[in-house]
């Protein structure tokens, strides 16, 4: 496949953004040629800011039905990523999702479970990845040091303000986003952590309320 056609589901502060990238041809070998939101002016700001030729729907599946598109793109509150990535699976679309891959582990584990099944392209966005401060994982996995005997990773700088979550609705509730800070910003440290270091063998955890 040369070129691919790709919905974006959820055209929120993210999916504008992706929107947009795309749109502009900074992904080689893709074309936006959907998109999909539930919300008006959301779907308003769509046909003001993107070409004419990306087609606009008010649902999912109404995007993923039309013949427009060889892939999605999910971009929506945490707990319909699993949800629409298997309707996108037995679609027979390739599938994105933004991370968190779900809010909990047994739909996760049926997500991956049905992609499985389908010829399909499925994958998370964990953008960190291309940070080139985290070519330390070639050191890590190249063994030229040795093996790794213990790991302390600690961030300070992803502090989010208040205005970060008044930026949505969705952001920071228990119905939409499902988990706070572990399943917002987390997961791009848990993923790098497992992904330079490997799976950990054994697991501590210490909670702190109000530290």
């Amino acid at each position: 496949m040369d070129n691919v056609r790709i919905g974006v589901i959820g055209v929120g502060g993210m999916g504008s953004a992706h929107c947009k990238q795309i749109a502009e041809g900074n992904i080689r070998g893709m074309t936006l040629t959907a998109v999909a939101d539930i919300k008006e002016s959301r779907r308003k700001w769509a046909k003001e800011n993107l070409p004419e030729t990306v087609h606009i729907y008010d649902n999912a599946e109404s995007l993923m039905d039309s013949g427009n598109v060889d892939a999605i793109f999910i971009v929506t509150p945490h707990y319909l990523h699993p949800i629409y990535a298997v309707e996108g699976f037995k679609r027979g679309l390739h599938v994105l999702s933004e991370k968190p891959a779900g809010v909990y582990t047994k739909q996760v584990r049926e997500m991956n479970e049905e992609a499985k099944k389908h010829n399909i392209v499925f994958a998370l966005m964990f953008n960190q990845r291309t940070n080139p401060v985290y070519k330390m994982r070639e050191i890590v996995q190249g063994g030229r040091y040795g093996a790794v005997k213990r790991v302390n990773w600690i961030i300070t700088d992803w502090y989010r303000t208040q205005a970060y979550y008044n930026s949505g609705e969705w952001r920071a509730t228990w119905d939409r986003e499902g988990g706070g800070v572990l399943l917002n910003q987390c997961p791009h440290n848990l993923d790098l952590l497992q992904w330079i270091c490997g799976m950990p063998s054994k697991i501590r955890a210490f909670c702190h309320e109000g530290k």
